[in-house]
This record gives structure tokens, C-alpha cells and sequence, in this order.
């Protein structure tokens, strides 16, 4: 068994003397290796004014002298780098070499002769671009190879990129370009910037939390009392979240659990797809045909699964709060619902603010590390705008966390939610009426923003969460996404005042309004997928514009109809299902997994340092890693974070309601008490939890 994992492993036992020598070996690589040929530019370069490009041609001519002297150490540089990728005409546009071996050559080391180098090792990865092959097809008007690199640390990529110019221009003539082909940005070393203090402090308050978590649990087993601390014990919120119940009661709809999950799975399912269709493969050519599947509009269309968020957000919004006004006579306590709601989802976010712009940068490292995660650097210019939930109009394009943009839009609406909940309990069909004139409008300000900036609302060759017009103008915006939080608003109002009395439907009726609903959620996924095709044009913005704005409508009322068929027993089996217990504690994680799903992701993905090979499979394979490792950050932040700062926001509101009870306080009519409004909590819970 050793002897054949040798063989595997391309290592054998010298059987023949016919055997070539090691040298020969050597010589084989030398001769044929990209970087051997680059750096012998190195012996003509007579632009290299500075010490530091001085110093660096020095220790380039030590390394090819030890080369010719078949050093290894000298040998083990070039060895690094990248080749010619194999399999280009099939959509394999990078070799990034061995980005491990590089970083880890010492060559202070001897080179042989005596000759040392006083300088690590850097890597660099290379872009040389070219007119486009085979990829028109994909939109692509020229195609990119991407070569690692590997050269002393003391060397800058200006020189790099010039000597790989004087080598494309000794193989191609006059046609060369004076392109640059390496980029400092595209440059890694072994050694990190130290520490610094905001860092420190991520790393504090992570410990802190953890601490905290563990004291509060061993005083909760040793029956220490202290309601305040115990807020932190897993002993109380480990089974509060694992906790399940098939008990019917009228303030749950069920079946909100299996949508609020598949929808987060399809959100987490999406984004990795979006991360492999960005990532370098052996087989690009193949992703063309992929997007022309009607299996990919589940993806290409995933965008409007937020929209199930929104719907759900005004749906349990409502219903909360109209129960709490009957109960207090039509008094809604504002300001507690404010306080509630910032409690509820400030402090998850503000701690992914701060790992992202301290502590992720440095968890790994890669040949395209700095690419994928160089947008944590705009949260030193606009972590300020996450925090305060007007990143999606302060900061487009630039946002820090670019997910959290939802969440913006979320609170945006849930402040002037106040508003239209008081004029719904107040004048109900006329209230009612306006928010339907309200939907109207918003939909018409979209028409018209599309046909006027002649934006294009479906692009065939893929978006792929970059900035643009559209997604600044008709993605980030509130006034463009508020449809379905509003449809949310009028079918809570319906629900509420059904009660809990069931409506039977004639079955013929019944079937109706399923295959309308199942249009019309089809329709809304693969309305678009002609423009997918080869041959076929850019959709138009007349027609992007109507189905942008239909979509919106359409797709929460589909939903609509299967909530309401589940609650009044006309889908028994979809009910079961999306009622499923299973769906309840994924449920009270999925804020959590919305918020860290795309930092586990981009982790994953920034990581690699070779090519992957692009299928459903693989990405169902890579789903369930991104899962996995999502579900366990969010379930450290939930019972860290969320639950004990809810739990300890609670507590404090009890104490103050116990001192306004107290006899030297004032008596303080009943309605406006803090104790109405504590049960009501789903009111200002992001819709992603539980109400």
C-alpha cells in the first residue's frame, strides 16, 4: 500500500538504469519555466536607478547564477512560478504557481558557491490581458491570463511587470503593449502588519464575551443568583433555542418558519454560486453554458428572494402591532419599539463591523486574497453609515458589510412604520386605500427611473454583486424595495382581522388561486430566461421596467396566497412541511446567518490557491461547507450576543417598571405601561427571528 501511494504521489523506486539523472531533471525545469525566462530580462535591465532596484537586480543575477549551478534553493524560486495555464481553450485562465512554497523560501539560505541572498521571499500574481477567444459569447471583448510569480521581497512589481514586458515583447515584436502586468496591490510577503489598536480591541471584546458566557454559566449550575449576568448562561439559552413547539396558538403562523429558512438557504446558496462563478476555473467556457440552463434562473434570479423578507418583515410587523393597540386602546409605545429594535440588531452588526475591518483581513491569506477581501478597507470610511442603517443611500457602492444594505432599507421602513400602523387601526379601509395608492407610486417612481436613466434590469453576462447604476439606483434604494414590505402591511391587516376563524374556499377556487400563485412565482424566476440564450438581445428598459415592477407585486402575493392557504388548511402537505419543527431554532439563527453567511463565504473563496473546477456539484459540495461553518459562527454570535443583550434589555425594562410600581412613584396609566409592550416583541424583531 506505501508503494502505491508513492506512486500516486509521482515518487517511485529507481528500478532500471536507464533512469535519468536528478540533473537532468532540473535542467528539464529550468529550461522550460516561465519565471527563468522572465527574470533573464533582469541581466539587460539598465533602468533600475534606485538602491532598493539596485539591491534587487543584485540578488535576480545571484538567483539565476544559482540556477545555472542547479542550487536548489535558487532552483526552488523559479520552481514557484506559474506556467502557461493548461487547458485555455477550455476556459483556463490562470496558473497561480505554488503560492505556499514561494512565501516559505528563506533565501538568506546559501545558494551554493557561497552566494547569499539577504531578502525573503514575494509573490505576485500577473495580468497580462488579451483580445477575447471563444468567450464572446459571454460578453467578454477581451480574455485575461494570470501567471504567479515569485521574486526576492526586495523587488517591486513596476520592475516585475517591466521585465515580463521586455519578455512578451521579445516573443510577440512591435505588437507588445507597455501594459502593467503586476500591480504592488496584487503582492503578498510572509510577514503581516503587526497588530494595531482597534484590532486589540476586537480581540477584547471577543474574550470579553466569551468570559462573561462562561462565568454566567457556572454561576447558573452553582444556583448563584443574579438575573442580570444570567442573561449570559448557555444553560438558559441553549435550550431556549433548541427549544420546539407544535402547539397551536393564533399569535404564530407556522408556516413562516420553513419560508423564513428556505429563503436564507437559498440567500447563502446564491452567494456561493455568485463566489465560484467570480473565482478562476479549469473549465470557464463551461459556466456559458450553464448560464443558458433553466435550471441557473434559480440563481440569476435569486435577488428576489429579499423581497420574501420584506413581505415577512411588514407581515409580522402589523400583526404584532395591531394586537398590542387593541390591547392598549390604540396606543402604540414608539419609542420602547425603537429602543427594542436597535437592541435587537445593533449589537450583531456593529460586532461584524468591527472583525470586518480588524480581524478578517487577517485570518488567511492567498494568490487573490487582497481581491476578495479588500472591501473591508471601506469600512474605515463608512462603518459609520452601516451603524446608523443609511448605508444604502450615504455609502452605495462603498457600503461596509454590502449585504447589510437590507437591513437599512428594513429599519428605514420599520421608522416610519409608526405612521401607517396608526393610520390602519384608526381608518382601516381608507388607510388601506392610501397604501395601496402608495404602492402604486412607488412602483411608477421605478417605471420611471428605469425608462429614464435607460437602465438595464437584467444583464445576461451576470452582475455579480459589482457596483453599478442599477444597483445604486433600483437595488439599495427604500422607495424601490418597499412593495413587498407594504403588501406585508395589508395582508398582516387582513390576517389580523380574519382572527382565527378559517375560510373554506370551493375546491375548484382553491385550485385557481394555486396555479396562479405557482404562475406567477415561476414567472417571476424565468420571465427573463430568453434573454439568456445565445442570439437574443439586451432586454429593452420598457420591458425591464414592467417586469421589475411586476415582479415586486407579484412574488409577495404568491406568497400571500401559500401562507394563507397553510393557515386555513387548503395545503395541508405545504403546511406540514413549512411547519416542520425542524425550521424552528434554524429560524431564531437566521439573522445571524444573514449577517456572517457572506464573511464565511468570502473566506472560503479568498482562500484558494489553485484553480476549481465549476458544476452544480461542486457548488452544492462548497454550500454545505459555507453552511456548516456559517450555522456555527451564528449560533456563537446568537447565544453570545443576540439572545443575552435581548434577555438582559428585558430584564433592565422590568426593573424600571418595578420602580414606576413603587409607592413614591405617580400612578401611571396602565396603557402606557412598559409591561404591555414587552410581549409584543415581534414588533421590532428583524423579520429574519421568530416573532
Amino acid at each position: 500500500m506505501i508503494v502505491a501511494l508513492i506512486g500516486i504521489m509521482g515518487v517511485g523506486v529507481l528500478t532500471t538504469a536507464q533512469t535519468y539523472s536528478s540533473k537532468d531533471l532540473l535542467t528539464w525545469m529550468q529550461s522550460s519555466n516561465f519565471g527563468y525566462q522572465v527574470l533573464q530580462q533582469a541581466l539587460n535591465d539598465n533602468q533600475s536607478s534606485s538602491a532598493a532596484e539596485a539591491s534587487c537586480l543584485a540578488e535576480v543575477r545571484l538567483l539565476l547564477t544559482g540556477a545555472e549551478a542547479k542550487s536548489l534553493p535558487a532552483l526552488r524560486v523559479f520552481d514557484a512560478w506559474g506556467k502557461f495555464p493548461q487547458g485555455l481553450l477550455y476556459g483556463h485562465f490562470m496558473d497561480m504557481g505554488n503560492y505556499e512554497s514561494c512565501l516559505s523560501l528563506d533565501l538568506s539560505k546559501s545558494l551554493g558557491n557561497v552566494m547569499t541572498i539577504n531578502a525573503g521571499a514575494k509573490y505576485c500574481l500577473s495580468r497580462m490581458q488579451f483580445e477575447s477567444l471563444l468567450m464572446e459569447a459571454a460578453g467578454a471583448d477581451a480574455l485575461t491570463l494570470s501567471i504567479g510569480t515569485c521574486i526576492p521581497s526586495s523587488c517591486s512589481a513596476a520592475q516585475l511587470s517591466r521585465w515580463m514586458s521586455g519578455h512578451l515583447k521579445d516573443m510577440f515584436g512591435q505588437n507588445s503593449t507597455e501594459a502593467t502586468l503586476v500591480q504592488e496591490k496584487d503582492c503578498s510577503l510572509a510577514h503581516r502588519d503587526p497588530m494595531n489598536g482597534l484590532d486589540w480591541l476586537a480581540v477584547s471584546i471577543l474574550i470579553l464575551l466569551c468570559i462573561v458566557v462562561l462565568l454566567a454559566t457556572i454561576l447558573d449550575y452553582s444556583c448563584v443568583s443574579n438575573k442580570l449576568l444570567s442573561s449570559f448562561s448557555l444553560r438558559k439559552n441553549v435550550p431556549q433555542l433548541l427549544k420546539t413547539s407544535n402547539t397551536p396558538s393564533p399569535r404564530v403562523i407556522p408556516c413562516l418558519n420553513g419560508i423564513r429558512c428556505l429563503t436564507i438557504i437559498w440567500i447563502i446558496l446564491g452567494h456561493g454560486y455568485m463566489y465560484l462563478l467570480l473565482a478562476p476555473t479549469i473549465n470557464a467556457y463551461d459556466i456559458v453554458a450553464w448560464a443558458q440552463m433553466p435550471f441557473s434562473m434559480i440563481l440569476q434570479s435569486g435577488t428576489t428572494s429579499v423581497d420574501t423578507f420584506f413581505l415577512l418583515s411588514g407581515l409580522l410587523l402589523v400583526l404584532s402591532a395591531l394586537r398590542e393597540m387593541d390591547r392598549s386602546k390604540g396606543r402604540l409605545h414608539v419609542p420602547l419599539m425603537y429602543l427594542h429594535r436597535l437592541v435587537r440588531l445593533t449589537p450583531v452588526l456593529a460586532l461584524a463591523v468591527l472583525i470586518f475591518m480588524t480581524l478578517f483581513p487577517r485570518l488567511d491569506s492567498g494568490p487573490l486574497w487582497n481581491q476578495f477581501t479588500s472591501s473591508s478597507e471601506l469600512c474605515s470610511d463608512t462603518w459609520w453609515a452601516t451603524l446608523l442603517y443609511v448605508q444604502n443611500y450615504a455609502a452605495p457602492g462603498r457600503m461596509c458589510l454590502g449585504h447589510s444594505w437590507y437591513l437599512a432599507v428594513d429599519m428605514q421602513l420599520y421608522i416610519i412604520s409608526p405612521l401607517l400602523l396608526i393610520a390602519l387601526y384608526k381608518w382601516g379601509k381608507k388607510a388601506i386605500a392610501g397604501i395601496v395608492l402608495l404602492i402604486l407610486l412607488l412602483s411608477g417612481c421605478v417605471f420611471g427611473i428605469v425608462m429614464l436613466r435607460d437602465l438595464k434590469v437584467f444583464d445576461r453576462y451576470g452582475n455579480l454583486g459589482g457596483d453599478s447604476t442599477e444597483m445604486r439606483l433600483i437595488y439599495y434604494t427604500t422607495h424601490a424595495r418597499a412593495t413587498p414590505w407594504l403588501i406585508g402591511l395589508l395582508f398582516g391587516y387582513f390576517l389580523h382581522h380574519q382572527n382565527v376563524r378559517k375560510t373554506r374556499l370551493p375546491k375548484w377556487l382553491a385550485l385557481v388561486l394555486w396555479i396562479l400563485s405557482l404562475s406567477m412565482l415561476a414567472t417571476v424566476i424565468f420571465a427573463v430566461y430568453p434573454y439568456t440564450q445565445s442570439g437574443a438581445g439586451d432586454i429593452s428598459a420598457m420591458a425591464g421596467a414592467f417586469y421589475l415592477c411586476c415582479s415586486r407585486i407579484a412574488w409577495p402575493l404568491a406568497l400571500c396566497w401559500i401562507i394563507w392557504a397553510c393557515q386555513n388548511g387548503l395545503a395541508p402537505i405545504v403546511n406540514e412541511f413549512l411547519s416542520w419543527s425542524f425550521w424552528q431554532p434554524l429560524s431564531k439563527l437566521s439573522y445571524c446567518l444573514y449577517i456572517w453567511h457572506l464573511l464565511v463565504e468570502t473566506v472560503h473563496i479568498a482562500r484558494i490557491k489553485t484553480s476549481l473546477h465549476f458544476s452544480d456539484y461542486d457548488a452544492i459540495l462548497r454550500f454545505w461547507s459555507d453552511f456548516g461553518i456559517t450555522l456555527f459562527v451564528s449560533m456563537f454570535m446568537h447565544l453570545c450576543v443576540e439572545v443575552p443583550l435581548g434577555r438582559l434589555e428585558m430584564e433592565l425594562l422590568k426593573r424600571c417598571q418595578k420602580k414606576e410600581d413603587s409607592p413614591e412613584s405617580p400612578r401611571v396609566d396602565p396603557s402606557t405601561e412598559p409591561t404591555e409592550v414587552i410581549p409584543a416583541t415581534s414588533i421590532s424583531r428583524q423579520n429574519l427571528v421568530d416573532p
